[in-house]
């Protein structure tokens, strides 16, 4: 069953937009599917553009923007989300030494939203609403 709202992480989009096979099974599970809403953290624009820059395709950045932007809705960081950004961050430092800030702001960002993440990162291991599939 899938979930109506996703929200996907970089690893999610990086997946997707390198075309490999865990992304066509990403794009047909909730991109193409009817009724799926896909959701994306501004942070994630953000870490596929360092990512894209330093790997020397700063050319491909807009039109990979404008893609994620025309396949979902990109949610902006607030003070509240930031706040308990952090606190997650805390958290699943404890299982995940390299638990970042920006896990924390996918997760929470995620979780305002009533939406189940889609994210390989182990930092996310042993939390239920998150998915890899």
């Amino acid at each position: 069953m899938t979930a109506s709202k996703v929200l996907f992480d970089t690893w999610a989009w990086w997946e997707v937009l390198q075309g490999s096979e865990v992304g066509a099974a990403l794009q047909r599970r909730y991109l193409d599917a009817p009724g799926v809403q896909v959701l994306t953290s501004a942070i994630s624009l953000g870490e596929l553009s360092a990512k894209l820059s330093s790997q020397g395709s700063e050319e491909s950045i807009p039109p990979t923007v404008s893609s994620i932007r025309r396949a979902s809705a990109v949610l902006d960081l607030t003070g509240e989300l930031a706040v308990e950004a952090g606190i997650l961050r805390t958290r699943l430092r404890k299982r995940s030494k390299s638990a970042s800030l920006a896990d924390g702001i996918v997760l929470a960002t995620a979780r305002q939203n009533g939406a189940r993440l889609v994210s390989n990162d182990r930092a996310f291991t042993g939390e239920n609403d998150v998915t890899s599939r």
